[in-house]
């Protein structure tokens, strides 16, 4: 074969989808979410799938690793004995790194340790291992060690799954699909929540295992695509395109959107979060150390910090679902409960959490709506019918949240039909409703779409602005490793590291 034909000669096919549409498992409506996929994806030809929340692409890549099966056309994974259909041989080649991957494996509450974990590696990508707690060979267990020490996660080999930040989490997930060594890595938003050292560390790795897998991944942020993965196909309305489709405009949020009727004051007006020397364990294991901490009135805090650092134990705590130890103490003042609150069901009404691990742990089957009227208790589950002006409200928050027109059908789907993208915005509207006093934000826009970003961005602006009929507002306490990310109303900054607290301005 001469050199000229060689090169022309296009790389061998990994999988070969053919004409193929598919609806997703347990959907009586049978609603097809991919139409007509063609796709011949090549050896070591590295591939970003881009698209808005919704339009399919982790459903394709749940597909290529052989986790769904088309309701029509075909799809093949080529193999050294030849094609395969069957789904065995999609998971056999590849390993997929998802959030809802990472739910799931929270959800479960497995009681092993992040070196389990990583063991699991060579394990079928659907099992974490045999048995619990085991442990493999020496080549194994070499392994695992060498990668933590290129990740920069050694410390966290022999701490618990439940002690574990998001983002350290997702460290070891993307470390174990590495260990896997697939011909297919598969990754849905791989980054998020991931802190720059970090992100730099996976990707300076990642290269080096493309040079012997083919990735496929997903992202909505650019400095999420890796400059060796040059490959761009789209996904939109749940069709596979070659060319990007027309960008929409974004439009801003209505300035009436939701503004919460609470006095306004200025930053130095009543205290409505106070924390006194205080301290948390999880799993006795101290996370926060001797916090001292307060929001005032008219404050709007971003809290910046490494993964690991207690940002997120901290944000459970302002909402009660971590305590403080003996020795510090909480205090709230909330105006829209009357004042002082000590009941837990209180805080819960007045504060509203947003976090990957409160949606991870939201274990109901509920559609759109229902999750969404949750809100208005802050409950998880239902536990009394809602008022139809409740259901107005929520209908009303979801509207602003899905500007694109699909708020109808979401609130009538089960929210374990829904996207990542979509479920987060769906928790941010249920964080909405019932009128809060204080939002606690951890990467809330982790998974969302720039349209989405933009616009709910421009919405926390509007409901952290004074009402200018009755001068009435919410507070953020802001949380992410994005500064683009930061609402333009933030006016305090702090930073936590090793679990301790220090307050930048």
């Amino acid at each position: 074969m001469s050199a000229l034909h060689a090169a022309m000669t296009p790389p061998p096919p990994l999988v070969t989808l053919d004409d193929v549409s598919l609806f997703l498992p347990g959907d009586p409506r049978q609603e097809t979410v991919l139409h007509h996929i063609n796709w011949r994806v090549e050896r070591g030809r590295h591939c970003a799938l881009l698209g808005p929340n919704g339009s399919g692409k982790s459903t394709l890549l749940r597909l290529l690793a052989g986790e769904l099966w088309p309701a029509r056309g075909h799809i093949y994974w080529h193999t050294p004995e030849g094609a395969e259909e069957s789904p065995l041989a999609g998971r056999a080649m590849s390993a997929l790194v998802s959030p809802a991957q990472q739910e799931n494996l929270q959800r479960q509450a497995w009681d092993i340790t992040g070196r389990d974990l990583l063991l699991a590696g060579s394990e079928s990508a659907s099992l974490l291992c045999n048995r619990p707690g085991a442990r493999g060979d020496a080549e194994r267990e070499a392994a695992v060690e060498a990668l933590a020490a290129r990740l920069g996660v050694e410390g966290l080999l022999e701490r618990d799954l439940p002690t574990l930040s998001q983002g350290q989490l997702r460290l070891l997930l993307l470390g174990r699909a590495l260990l896997r060594a697939p011909a297919l890595l598969l990754l849905d938003e791989c980054v998020d929540g991931l802190d720059a050292p970090h992100q730099k560390r996976f990707f300076n790795l990642l290269e080096e295992y493309a040079e012997r897998c083919t990735v496929i991944l997903t992202a909505h942020r650019n400095d999420s695509l890796p400059p060796w993965c040059a490959e761009r196909r789209h996904v939109r309305s749940g069709r596979l395109l070659d060319a990007p489709p027309p960008v929409p405009s974004i439009p801003s949020a209505p300035a009436a959107a939701a503004s919460p009727k609470r006095p306004a004051h200025s930053a130095a007006g009543r205290v409505l979060l106070a924390l006194e020397n205080v301290s948390v364990f999880i799993n006795r294991r101290k996370v926060l150390h001797d916090v001292v901490w307060s929001l005032h009135e008219g404050e709007h805090w971003h809290i910046a910090g490494a993964n690991g650092s207690g940002k997120s134990t901290l944000l459970r705590l302002l909402a009660g679902d971590e305590f403080a130890a003996a020795g510090g103490s909480v205090n709230r003042w909330l105006p829209g409960q009357g004042g002082p609150v000590e009941m837990l069901a209180d805080v819960r009404k007045g504060v509203r959490l947003v976090s990957d691990l409160s949606q991870a742990l939201y274990g109901f089957t509920l559609s759109g709506l229902e999750l969404v009227c949750s809100g208005f208790d802050n409950s998880m589950g239902l536990y009394r019918d809602f008022t139809e002006a409740e259901r107005d409200e929520a209908r009303r928050v979801m509207a602003w949240l899905f500007p694109e027109g699909g708020a109808a059908r979401v609130a009538a789907t089960s929210i374990r039909r829904l996207s990542s993208g979509q479920l987060r915005r769906l928790f941010l509207a249920r964080a909405l409703v019932g009128r809060p006093d204080i939002l606690l934000l951890d990467e809330p826009c982790s998974g969302l779409d720039a349209e989405s970003r933009a616009r709910y961005l421009a919405l926390l602006d509007s409901l952290a602005a004074p009402a200018e009929s009755a001068g009435l507002s919410v507070h953020l306490v802001f949380v992410s490793h994005h500064e683009e990310d930061a609402p333009l109303c933030i006016n305090r900054e702090a930073r936590m590291e090793n679990g301790r607290l220090t307050i930048l301005r």
